[in-house]
């Protein structure tokens, strides 16, 4: 077989995936690591060591000949929590990786209305593309109801992922001529989850040409400002924004709006509504009175549908779950855990 640098790459992710370094993988295939380097670089091994090595990565021997040597890699964004350590974002850029191939088997090409931006420093900003991409969704200026429903009827899709013990609250990437793929943290809560699948989305929108392996810090001041315009425009905001900003009326704008107290004083403070004496003075109040833990007026959990719904049709319509797992070449028991509910497995 020729070389095959996406297979190369689907082993690393694999591995990377499933916690091991190249040396201990190395040694649990019984092959040099420097043999194992060059498979994640491309090259073949015997059927006897692919065997080996997908009952070592729990997957079936049939995924490794499976992969497509023409597959586009796929650009991966995090939204880290501080100190993420470097190997915990190699472990989920691995997972988000496979996730989009898997899917790829499972679903085929992938339709969006959702399209790439390109940022022009002073001509088009972040809010410019904000409101282009709440036009293209026909979302007007209002708020917000249900903003996974939103990007999961424009063709995204949308998964609950353990990312807590990594210390990454999300997770996107785009694959070509397919749509966008965004894991939220099953540990971020309701208030914080709108805004981060926001931030996740401006990373998709804008970011997904450029070539960095994660995020730049000014990236990321791009994607919260994208996050900002796209759930509360400015010119609602400045519309709506009490004279007098007390807690109750921060509050009603909270639920109106769907965005967390702390991200609504945000908002407040980048836009000029809020001077910087009383930005600091609500964020000591918010963090002296445990409100920048647990909030008060919680905001509705929203949850992801549409890939479960399209896995139980096709179940529905005579698939095994047998016959899926061989189709995104995963184990029966991996493909369960990961796709299918709890009690249906269980």
């Amino acid at each position: 077989m020729a070389i095959n640098p996406a297979r190369g790459a689907f082993v690393e992710a694999l591995r990377l995936s499933r916690g091991f370094t190249q040396a201990e993988m190395a040694r649990r295939v019984n092959v040099s690591q420097s043999t194992l380097s060059k498979v994640e670089s491309g090259t073949d091994i015997d059927d006897a060591h692919w065997e080996e090595l997908g009952r070592a990565l729990g997957v079936p021997s049939s995924a490794f000949r499976a992969v497509d040597p023409g597959l586009a890699p796929v650009h991966v964004f995090h939204r880290k929590q501080r100190g993420t350590p470097k190997g915990a974002v190699n472990k989920v850029g691995a997972e988000i990786a496979l996730m989009t191939q898997r899917l790829s088997d499972l679903l085929g090409a992938h339709p969006t209305s959702l399209r790439h931006y390109e940022l022009e420093d002073g001509f088009i900003t972040p809010q410019d593309i904000a409101r282009s991409v709440r036009k293209d969704l026909g979302l007007g200026v209002e708020p917000i109801s249900n903003l996974v429903a939103i990007l999961e009827d424009a063709g995204a899709i949308i998964m609950r992922w353990p990312l807590e013990s990594i210390r990454v609250d999300a997770v996107a990437a785009w694959p070509d001529e397919s749509a966008p793929v965004i894991l939220v943290g099953e540990h971020v809560t309701a208030e914080r989850q709108r805004f981060t699948m926001a931030h996740e989305l401006g990373h998709a929108v804008m970011h997904i040409n450029e070539h960095v392996d994660e995020a730049t810090v000014d990236q990321e001041k791009e994607a919260d400002a994208f996050a900002g315009e796209f759930l509360i425009p400015w010119v609602a905001l400045r519309k709506e924004w009490p004279a007098q900003p007390s807690l109750d009326a921060l509050i009603t704008l909270k639920q109106r709006w769907g965005i967390s107290l702390a991200a609504l004083i945000h908002r407040g403070h980048d836009t000029g509504l809020l001077t910087e004496d009383e930005y600091r003075n609500w964020s000591i109040e918010l963090s002296t009175t445990g409100m920048h833990r647990r909030e008060p007026a919680s905001l509705p959990r929203e949850d992801p549908t549409a890939l479960g719904s399209a896995i139980n049709e096709a179940i529905e319509g005579g698939a095994s779950v047998g016959e899926l797992a061989a189709q995104a070449h995963m184990s029966e028991l991996e493909f369960s855990s990961t796709f299918l509910p709890k009690e249906q497995y269980s």
